[in-house]
This record gives C-alpha cells, structure tokens and sequence, in this order.
C-alpha cells in the first residue's frame, strides 16, 4: 500500500507525534509498503527522503504567531490532488486535526482515498488554547468551540479515528457518535534497549558527575502544558532533605525563558540542569535513563507520551501526576503518583525514591518487561489491518458522510476560490 501521512509541526522541530510516526513509517516501509509525509514548508529543512526510505511533500505553507512550528495553508486541498494521483495513495492518514488534515481531507474525499487519523495531542485543553488567546479565561471558555470550530469539520471527513490511549477514545466517541474510533498503541523501536548493544558515550551537554541514583530526569518539550513549574517546585522542596539531589532537564519550548527564571527564584542553578536539545540515539544509547533515580513529569495534558514509554523501556521507573491518561501507560509496579498540581506531594515522592533504593530497583526491573506492550512492529501491522480495513469499506462503495447536500458544492466553490 501507498500510505500519505500529514503533520501539521514537523522538522526542524521534534516532539513526540514526529517521533512515534516516523517509527510507524519505518516499519511499514519494512512491511513492503510505501510512505510519504506531507510537511509544511520550513527553511530549515529541505530534505527530501528520510530515514532511508521515508519521502517528503514539502507544502506551501507561511508562519503562523498560535504555537511554534504551526504554519498556515488552505485547508480546501485541490492543491494537494496531484500529489495524491501521481502517487497513487491508498489512504491519507493524518497526525492532527488542524490544517494540513483538513487539506488533505478534503483532497482525498474528491477521489475517494479513505482517510484515518490519530488524534495525538490534547489540543482542545485549556493549556493549548491558551497559545493562542493568551488568556486562561478565554481558553476556558473556548474548549466547547474548539470541537465545533476545529475538530468536529474535520472528523466528518475522516473515515476512521485511533488514539493511543483508552480515555481518549472515549472522548472521541461522546464527541463524534457517528464516527469509527479504535484504540491503537504509539509504538517505538524497543530494539535500541537491547542491552548487548555497545554503549555511546555520554552526550557533551551532560557532565558524568550529573549522572547517579540522586538525579532525576525529564525529556520533553518545555512548554507550559507540561508544567515543569511544578516540578521545579517539586524538586526544590525535596532538595530541602537531599541537598545532594540533582535534576537534568533536556528539551527546548516556549516556557524555556520562564523556567531559567524559576530556576533562578529557587536557587536551583547548581542542582538542575538545563542541557537543551540533545539527539534521541545519543540519550538511549548512552543508557543515561538506565542510570538515574526516576523519570518526572508533572504534566496534566499527556495522551500517550512517548519519552515516559522510552524511560519505561530503558529502565527508569516513573514519577507522575496522578491523571488518567498516565495510568494506561505504567502502574505502581513501575513508578509513583504525585497528586497533580501538588509540588509537595511530588516532593514527597522524590524524597521516598531517593531513600529507598530497593524499592526503586524493583520498579526499575518491572518497567523494562513492559517492551512487549510498545514494539513499534506490532503497531504497525495493526496499522495494517486497519488501512486494509478501510480498503474494504471503499470498495464497497463507502464515502464519508455529508452534513448537507450543499457540501460538495461548498467544497467547489472554495477550491476555485484558492486557485
């Protein structure tokens, strides 16, 4: 099969949406199978075949002020049906809800190609919206229009829905009653915990005298959604009775200024440690997660986060805010739950993994049996079935529903409108 896949953020930034469909490409590609990504256009980079078999659609796209690496293009995809025909994709899947989705949509319902989507991130909490009204009253109030605005029009042209996480999905089904959801885990690479691998040294940005059973780790974007803050918090109140504590925090994002200034407030210039960006192969293959106290993340907003799986994967039992999406990932065999919001009860927690190191090698050794549950090759052939599946549903004559009998026309008229 052909496959095209749609993002709306895409290199020169990461996140976890990147990371984990790149992995599903790889072994689709492995499988036989053919994969394109539709990118929007972005100076820094211009490649245009990754990952050794991985081809690139660059699309016209401008810079947009609501979140950094989103950028704007028409969402009536006429534009994007050359690409589709000469390609001869089978099935359009896309990332996110947002333009790129709604262009590919829209092409793919003028020839029939079925289209799936994973819905990956939260964006209709508070703390997305807030992006882009900058008001927490405002972003609020908007959680309700987000779905009628932006996802609800864009599901209605989708044949099919997955999310990797159980709640998700039934949100997804409350919101959309007619439409087909499955759970479907992300899935990585487990190969790169194989511990017969040689390994790498420790990447420039990390001092060895940073790495122990006294440190904490976290991996991530550093947006507000993520709530570092409380983790900052945490931390500094667990450093009051383990003044030989320490904290790498590796990442980039939007709350960086404000973080270095919390850290600052704090008096943590000595014990956390913010090292930027540092490449993936080079913190899994340096066993750095292996060799730390705990993976934290404070964070409310998480679907399926995938460096809490690759910390899992790797040996580092967790500590996080006790929500519900997290409990599909690891249980207390694995790690700890803090009461979100509360930077006591995750000091509390710190403290305990600090103090009780058996304790902490017990969770460690139940985290790694969890690689089984993410094998990237066995999301993949699930991914398989599902586009097998809506083939199916294609040949026996299925389209996706229409509000009203005007949309066709609609969709007419303003693909003109583009050209």
């Amino acid at each position: 099969m052909r496959i095209a896949f749609g993002f709306d953020i895409f290199y020169p930034e990461t996140n976890g949406v990147i990371t984990t469909t790149i992995n599903l490409a790889r072994n689709l590609i492995d499988m036989g199978h053919q994969v394109w990504f539709f990118v929007p256009r972005d100076k820094g980079f211009s490649g245009h075949v990754i990952e050794n078999g991985i081809r690139i659609v660059h699309v016209q796209a401008v810079p947009a002020w609501i979140y950094k690496g989103i950028k704007l293009l028409p969402i009536y995809g006429s534009y994007l049906l050359p690409y589709l025909m000469k390609y001869h994709i089978d099935v359009v899947h896309n990332t996110s809800p947002w333009l790129m989705g709604m262009a590919l949509n829209h092409a793919a319902r003028k020839i029939g190609i079925p289209s799936i989507a994973t819905h990956h991130t939260l964006i209709d909490n508070p703390i997305y919206i807030k992006y882009a009204l900058k008001s927490t009253k405002l972003a609020y109030a908007a959680q309700d229009a987000i779905w009628t605005v932006v996802f609800n029009p864009f599901f209605r042209l989708t044949w099919m829905a997955t999310a990797p996480n159980r709640n998700t999905c039934e949100v997804l089904r409350k919101r959309n009653p007619d439409l087909d959801v499955r759970y479907v885990s992300n899935g990585i690479d487990i190969s790169k915990f194989d511990e017969s691998l040689p390994e790498l040294p420790l990447p420039k940005q990390i001092n060895p005298e940073w790495i122990g059973r006294k440190t904490f780790l976290y991996i991530g974007r550093l947006g507000y959604e993520k709530a570092i803050d409380v983790a900052f918090e945490g931390f500094a109140k667990c450093l009051q009775k383990n003044p030989d504590a320490q904290f790498i925090v590796i990442g980039q994002g939007p709350a960086e200024e404000t973080l270095i200034k919390l850290q600052q407030e704090l008096g943590l210039e000595e014990r956390v440690h913010m090292t930027g960006m540092i490449p993936n192969k080079e913190i899994i293959g340096s066993r750095i997660l292996s060799k730390v106290a705990a993976f934290v993340t404070a964070s409310l907003s998480e679907n399926q986060a995938i460096t809490v799986i690759e910390s899992l994967c790797a040996g580092a039992p967790i500590i996080a805010a006790d929500v519900e999406n997290m409990h599909e990932i690891f249980n207390e065999s694995e790690g700890w739950f803090f009461e979100g919001g509360n930077s006591d009860d995750l000091a509390d927690k710190m403290d305990w993994v600090l103090n009780h190191q058996e304790e902490r090698d017990k969770k460690a050794a139940e985290a790694k049996k969890c690689r089984s549950r993410f094998d990237g090759k066995e999301v993949a052939k699930q991914f398989v079935a599902l586009y097998e599946e809506l083939q199916e549903w294609r040949r026996n004559g299925y389209k996706v529903p229409r509000t009203s009998s005007q949309d066709e026309d609609t969709d007419d008229a303003q693909n003109e409108a583009v050209k």
